[in-house]
C-alpha cells in the first residue's frame, strides 16, 4: 500500500471491480480515457476479465482510496519499458471524487512508485487537451508539457487534440 497526505494506492480487488464498474458506464469519460473503443460491458464480464487477467509487471493498476477508506477511482503505471526505464501514468476518478483535489496526490504517489520502487527514469502522461483538470494536476506535480498531438484521439464522434507531458526522475520531488 502506498500512502500519501490525502490518498492511498492499493491492489485492485474483485469488490473494487464491481464498485468501479459504474465508471465504465460513463461513456464520455471512458471513451476519453482509453485507447480502445468503448463497448458495453456487464459487471459479470468485468469480473471475468479481472479473474482471468495475469499479473503484468509492465502494466500495474491500483485502486485509489481516501485515507478514510472512500473509494475514489483507479490509477496505473502502464507501458513500462525496463530497458529504457520509462513508462506512463493514468488515473480515472469517480464522478463524485472529481474536483476535490485528489488528482495531484494520486499522480504524486504513482510517480513515487514508478521512480522510487520501479527505478524508472522518465514518465509520460497523455491527456485530452480539453481536460483542464488533469493538465493542472500534472503541472502541479511537476510534469512539463512537451507537445500536442493534433487530432490524435477519436472521442464521441470527433477528433480531439492530446496534450503530452513528461517528467524525469531528477525533476520529481
Amino acid at each position: 500500500m502506498l500512502r500519501g497526505d490525502r490518498v492511498l494506492l492499493r491492489a485492485i480487488t474483485k469488490d473494487d471491480v464491481i464498485a468501479l464498474h459504474r465508471m465504465h458506464d460513463d461513456v464520455e469519460t471512458t471513451a476519453g480515457a482509453t485507447v480502445v473503443p468503448w463497448v458495453p460491458e456487464t459487471v459479470e464480464q468485468a469480473i471475468a476479465r479481472y479473474e482471468h487477467q495475469d499479473s503484468d509487471p509492465a502494466n500495474v493498476g491500483f485502486t485509489v482510496e481516501s485515507l478514510s477508506g472512500e473509494l475514489l477511482g483507479s490509477g496505473a503505471v502502464w507501458g513500462i519499458d525496463t530497458l529504457n526505464r520509462n513508462g506512463h501514468l493514468g488515473i480515472t476518478l469517480l464522478a463524485e471524487a472529481r474536483g476535490r483535489g485528489y488528482a495531484p496526490g494520486v499522480l504524486w504517489l504513482l510517480c513515487d512508485y514508478a521512480f522510487r520502487i520501479r527505478g524508472l527514469h522518465r514518465l509520460g502522461l497523455e491527456t485530452l487537451a480539453t481536460n483542464a483538470a488533469m493538465i493542472a494536476s500534472a503541472e502541479k506535480v511537476g510534469f512539463r508539457r512537451e507537445g500536442t498531438l493534433r487530432d490524435h484521439a477519436w472521442v464521441a464522434g470527433a477528433f480531439v487534440d492530446e496534450a503530452v507531458f513528461g517528467l524525469l526522475a531528477a525533476e520529481f520531488s
